[in-house]
């Protein structure tokens, strides 16, 4: 993986809460929408729901009955009784309980968002590998890797706990595996909850120079370089990064067709995820059910400036209040692309993500990243690993675990 892909798949990998479970493969959907009937569900679809379609003769949605919503972790729930305050223009969070849900009432179009961008926290540390697959038009495509160690110190349980600058929202490390031309390269984040008071801080490790350098700033609208321009950085994970560029305003709370409860993507590798289609990943691997959400816009500031000034997001309402759809529009306000997440709960109904795709239709090209599970790796995911420690997220770190 490249430096930025890595960096966005550390943010990503913080946010699944637990292992996969299985989705009995006799279910069957209610229905199916594709190209010859959407129109009879425009209530329900996004416009990038809607673009796909009549882009796509062969895209599909499968329509499930309705699972259970996804939960929180009993310790995390116990201390999410109230919401926090937003300060710094809402960059920053004057916590109620670090580590609980800022908002677990949220009231505020970015209420949903922090929600969403701090579930990492309800888990102090991770060990995977990610695996993101960047697919052209004709076909062809790339697979990146990296083996990652995460640490969320803002955690309830983590040793880090009260020890390190409490701004401190991940740490990671990542030994880059795949493709060939950046194997051995080596990437460290910090990143902070309020980013008006600390940006993301980031270096890299490069086995031709055996230098550790300070990475340049990455954040908004710069390209994750490994897909292509399929992807910026703050779409990474639904959506990372400080919120200032736009203003956000909740537009409507209605039922709408989203993704949930899918655990096939974690099981297929490429040969069955890709192949399908050119333009998407397979349908088959997709479960939809009609749930409510929250419709959130974020237009660009006055005065700023973001290569897609205006966003739609579509928010869960259930206790995880995860992105799960986010299309794009171009300056010229045209739908650029249509961003689609997945999640799957456990037994106990903890949710965690596995896989976003980014159907980019000026290219009909795709990205999918951060897929997870034994379809795309043999590494199994550990949580709560030992602290690695500050040591370890550090530059002299950095060095030691290129050896």
């Amino acid at each position: 993986m490249s430096f930025i892909k890595i960096l966005k798949s550390t943010v990503i990998a913080a946010i699944s809460l637990q292992l996969f479970s299985g989705l009995s493969l006799a279910e069957s959907p209610k229905y199916s929408i594709d190209s010859s009937n959407y129109m009879q569900y425009m209530d329900k679809l996004t416009e990038g729901q809607i673009k796909t379609f009549e882009s796509y003769s062969d895209y599909r949605i499968d329509v499930y009955s309705n699972s259970k919503d996804c939960l929180l972790p009993e310790n995390v729930r116990a201390v999410s009784t109230e919401n926090s305050k937003m300060i710094n223009g809402n960059e920053g969070i004057e916590w109620t309980t670090l580590g609980a849900v800022p908002f677990p009432n949220p009231t505020h179009a970015q209420h949903y968002i922090w929600n969403h961008r701090t579930a990492p926290h309800y888990i102090d540390s991770v060990h995977r590998t990610l695996t993101a697959y960047i697919v052209k038009s004709d076909g062809s495509f790339t697979i990146g890797q990296g083996d990652n160690y995460i640490e969320t110190p803002g955690a309830l349980n983590s040793p880090l706990r009260g020890v390190v600058d409490p701004n401190i929202y991940v740490l990671y490390m990542v030994k880059n595996i795949s493709p060939p031309r950046i194997a051995g390269t080596l990437t460290m984040l910090h990143d902070f909850y309020d980013a008006a008071v600390q940006a993301r801080k980031a270096w890299q490790y490069s086995p031709a120079t055996r230098r550790v350098r300070r990475a340049p700033d990455v954040n908004y609208d710069s390209f994750v370089d490994q897909t292509g321009g399929l992807a910026t950085i703050d779409s990474y994970n639904m959506f990372s990064g400080a919120q200032d560029r736009f203003d956000w305003n909740i537009i409507d709370k209605k039922t709408m067709i989203i993704p949930h409860n899918n655990t096939e993507l974690s099981k297929i590798g490429a040969a069955d995820m890709i192949t399908s289609s050119r333009y998407f990943v397979n349908p088959d691997l997709y479960r939809y059910e009609e749930k409510d959400v929250v419709i959130i816009e974020a237009t660009v500031k006055e005065g700023k400036r973001h290569i897609f000034p205006k966003q739609m997001f579509y928010v869960s309402t259930d206790e995880h209040n995860g992105i799960m759809i986010r299309d794009h529009y171009d300056g010229q306000g045209n739908l650029s692309k249509h961003q689609i997440g997945s999640r799957q709960y456990d037994s106990a109904g903890y949710c965690n993500y596995n896989g976003e795709q980014t159907i980019d239709f000026a290219t009909r090209s795709f990205v999918i990243q951060n897929t997870l599970g034994e379809g795309h790796d043999d590494l199994e995911v550990t949580y709560s690993v030992p602290t690695m420690g500050m040591n370890f997220y550090s530059p002299d770190g950095l060095r030691r675990f290129a050896r």
